[in-house]
C-alpha cells in the first residue's frame, strides 16, 4: 500500500551531492514540501508530498524515507538540514533578558501549553532575540530520530528573519504571508524588529481590518509601510483592498536570497516562501 503521494516535484539536469547540499523541509496538515539548495546558493529541486507524519515514530521515518527514496535521494547526510514547524504557539523574549530554564513559562504566558508539546528555543542573531514555540512532540521526535542534527524553526522566525535582510532597504516593512484564511505577519520599524502576529479571516475585508489594526496598534503609518506579499495566491478582491489602504505593496522575491534556474521558472514560489526564505 502507498503510503506517500508526490503532489509536486521540479527538479534541476545537475547532480545533487547530498552532502553539499542543505534541505529544507515545512510541514503541512497532509505532508511536507521541501527544497535542496547547494553551497552557493543555488536551488536544485524543490516538491511536495502528501503523507502521514503523525502516526508515531516509526511510521514518520517509514513514510519520510520512501517520499525521498521516489526521488532518488536514500540518505540524509546533508551539508545543514531546517524544519519548519507550523505553529500558532510561539513567542520572542530580547535575548539579553533571556532565561532558557524559562522556556514553558514564556510561552504560557500567552499560549496553552499541552503535555504533548515539545518546547523549542532557537537564538536568532539577526534580530538580537530568542524564539520560542512549541508543536506536538510525536512529530517532533520521528524527525528527530531520522535526522538527529535538524534544526527546527518557527514559521515566525523565518519570517522575521527575511524581513529584517530586507527592512533596510525601506522605512518601515510589514511581510504579510498567506496560507488559507491565515496570515502570518512580521513588522519592522526601519531596521527594528517589532513584532510578528497571526491572524485568521473571512473575506478581504477582515484582511486588510487587521492589517490596518496591527499598523495602528504599532504607530506605523499606512501610508509608510511596504507591505510585502507572499504565500499562497492571493484573490484579486484581497489585493484590491490591500492596495486600496496601503500606499506600496509588492510580492517577495524570492531571488533574493538564493539562485533560481531557469528550470523553475513555471513554479509559484510564492507558495513555498517556508522552504525558500
Amino acid at each position: 500500500m502507498n503510503t506517500f503521494k508526490l503532489v509536486n516535484f521540479w527538479k534541476t539536469e545537475s547532480n545533487i551531492v547530498t552532502n553539499e547540499t542543505n534541505l529544507s523541509i515545512c510541514l503541512t496538515a497532509s505532508g511536507f514540501c521541501f527544497a535542496l539548495i547547494d553551497k552557493s546558493f543555488r536551488l536544485q529541486c524543490i516538491g511536495e508530498f502528501e503523507t502521514d507524519l503523525n502516526s508515531g515514530i516509526t511510521q514518520t521515518i517509514v513514510n519520510l524515507k520512501a517520499c525521498f527514496t521516489s526521488i532518488g535521494i536514500h540518505i540524509f547526510n546533508f551539508q545543514n538540514t531546517r524544519i519548519v514547524c507550523p505553529t500558532s504557539k510561539d513567542v520572542w523574549v530580547p535575548y539579553k533578558l533571556y532565561d532558557a530554564s524559562q522556556n514553558k513559562t514564556y510561552l504560557s504566558q500567552t499560549n496553552k501549553i499541552s503535555t504533548t508539546d515539545t518546547i523549542i528555543a532557537n537564538t536568532s542573531t539577526k534580530l538580537e532575540a530568542e524564539n520560542i514555540f512549541a508543536f506536538q512532540q510525536h512529530i517532533h521526535s520521528g524527525l528527530k530520530v531520522l535526522m538527529p542534527k535538524a534544526v527546527f524553526v518557527s514559521p515566525a522566525q523565518v519570517l522575521a528573519e527575511y524581513a529584517f535582510d530586507i527592512a533596510s532597504l525601506k522605512q518601515n516593512t510589514l511581510l504579510v504571508y498567506k496560507k488559507e484564511n491565515s496570515c502570518q505577519v512580521a513588522l519592522f520599524k526601519g531596521d527594528s524588529f517589532v513584532l510578528t502576529n497571526t491572524f485568521s479571516y473571512s473575506t478581504p475585508e477582515d484582511m486588510i481590518y487587521f492589517i490596518l489594526n496591527i499598523l495602528q496598534h504599532t504607530s506605523v503609518n499606512s501610508g509608510e509601510v511596504c507591505v510585502v506579499l507572499t504565500g499562497e495566491n492571493y484573490t484579486e478582491k484581497e489585493l484590491s483592498f490591500l492596495q486600496k489602504f496601503l500606499n506600496e505593496v509588492a510580492f517577495a522575491n524570492m531571488g533574493e536570497n538564493i539562485v533560481i534556474p531557469s528550470e523553475f521558472n513555471d513554479v509559484d514560489l510564492q507558495k513555498y516562501f517556508m522552504i525558500l526564505a
